[in-house]
């Protein structure tokens, strides 16, 4: 395994969940589930997910200085996740996520973003590291700020969509999107020639490079029991196996299984798996 050290670049949440039989449609009250809280937001999620790949990992980001925050840091703490140039607002609170989950696994989720919102470019100093790993759950201009000038390898996952991708897209490795952003961002990216992947949830993922499919897999059916976190999970696991020199095939496949994962447990951070889990799990793709 290459010795990497990666920079996740993004959001910090609470995540409050309830599992139900169904997913509530507008007016309507859904009952009867169980209620939990997990350490959350893209940026956390993907830091987690590359320390327990195996990689030394930084994580820029904010939170509040407030009882959410110990919470949404907890298990990034006990990974050991570098911590050490978070920005703490007094006066502002950290994020939270409110989710719900049916009983096929999928989800519906509303955010506020709290700290993440006023992570700002002035936060952005020198980053040490081979990678940066970024979403949108932070403001776009300070994710400009981080990459325009950096020198590694760049990774973007573009969720929630957001305008102004187009102004990233030249300092990008790789894109990551599912199949909903893949059809939001179609403009914009049509001009794209790069590493462009697109996860299709169940049925796996494709690996475009140039407009033409580079890799695709399917893996085998694993029934859903949450799938919150799955893709940010599979943007670590993708990025990390590019940066380590793996062909298109076995980084997808490494990335996939990553996610897979994560849909069989409850809950995002907690789910997680390990370099050992997903290697055993993608040797059967």
């Amino acid at each position: 395994m290459v010795s990497l050290k990666v920079c996740s670049l993004g959001s910090i949440n609470l995540d409050f969940t309830i599992q139900t039989h169904s997913l509530p449609t507008a007016g309507k009250t859904v009952g009867g589930g169980h209620f939990n809280t997990f350490p959350g937001g893209k940026g956390a999620n993907v830091a987690l997910a590359a320390k327990k790949m195996g990689v030394e990992t930084i994580l820029l980001g904010a939170v509040g200085n407030d009882d959410f925050a110990d919470e949404a840091l907890v298990l990034l703490k006990k990974s050991g996740v570098d911590l050490s140039n978070l920005v703490i607002f007094d006066d502002i609170s950290t994020g939270i996520a409110f989710i719900n989950v049916d009983a096929d696994g999928e989800n519906q989720i509303a955010v506020a973003s709290g700290a993440n919102a006023n992570f700002s470019p002035e936060h952005i100093g020198a980053i040490d590291s081979d990678g940066i790993i970024t979403q949108f759950e932070i403001p776009l201009e300070t994710i400009f700020k981080a990459i325009k000038d950096y020198k590694g390898f760049v990774a973007i996952n573009p969720s929630p969509v957001l305008d102004g991708l187009d102004k990233l897209l030249p300092y990008a490795s790789v894109v990551i999107v599912n199949e909903g952003e893949y059809q939001a961002y179609s403009e914009t990216l049509s001009s794209y020639t790069g590493l462009l992947a697109v996860t299709k949830g169940a049925e796996g993922a494709v690996l475009f490079e140039n407009k033409i499919t580079v890799a695709s897999i399917k893996p085998p059916h694993m029934t859903p029991i949450d799938t919150t976190g799955a893709g940010d999970c599979f943007a670590a696991a993708l990025s990390i196996s590019l940066m380590e020199g793996k062909s298109y095939g076995e980084a997808l496949a490494f990335a996939c299984a990553a996610g897979a994962l994560v849909t069989q447990k409850v809950g995002t951070q907690p789910a997680m798996p390990s370099r050992f889990e997903i290697e055993k799990l993608s040797s059967t793709f």
